[in-house]
């Protein structure tokens, strides 16, 4: 089993409800932290043509990713920026990549996603990231992908 893949809530031990807070507070920091770097990116940051991220766009993902993802068992994404200036978080599981790459002013996410071994079963999907919908779509596909990691 990989560091990165989680147990599932059956078979974790069971945590006090201040033990959960305390790893939701802890996540979210951590996600904080890793779009805070992503704000430091200035113009020109890729061969002269990558756009700094809208401060507000990344503020307004962090404050999203602590309503509806911190408080999960899933593996937490990597995150880079993307050209046109938005923010690009990825998952390497252990039979599938996930990706989602999300405008910030839009507020939507382009997701998609592939099995590794057969690169078959490529699906794509626009998310409205502001209504909880939309997260809460990223989070089951997630979840159903590291069920079947494990």
């Amino acid at each position: 089993m990989k560091s990165a893949e989680v147990t599932s809530e059956d078979s974790a031990p069971p945590r006090s409800r201040s033990s959960g807070v305390a790893d939701r507070d802890a996540r979210a920091r951590k996600i904080s932290d890793r779009l805070a770097c992503l704000g430091a990116v200035e113009d020109g940051w890729f061969e002269g043509r990558g756009v700094a991220l809208d401060k507000a766009g990344l503020l307004w993902l962090d404050r999203r990713m602590a309503d509806h993802y911190a408080g999960t068992d899933l593996p937490l994404p990597f995150l880079f920026p993307t050209v046109p200036g938005g923010a690009m978080l990825e998952w390497s599981l252990e039979r599938f990549e996930c990706a989602i790459e999300i405008d910030l002013e839009a507020r939507t996410g382009s997701w998609v996603d592939v099995e590794l071994e057969t690169d078959e079963g490529i699906d794509e999907e626009i998310l409205d990231l502001d209504s909880s919908d939309g997260w809460q779509w990223l989070i089951g596909r997630l979840r159903g992908f590291v069920g079947e990691s494990g």
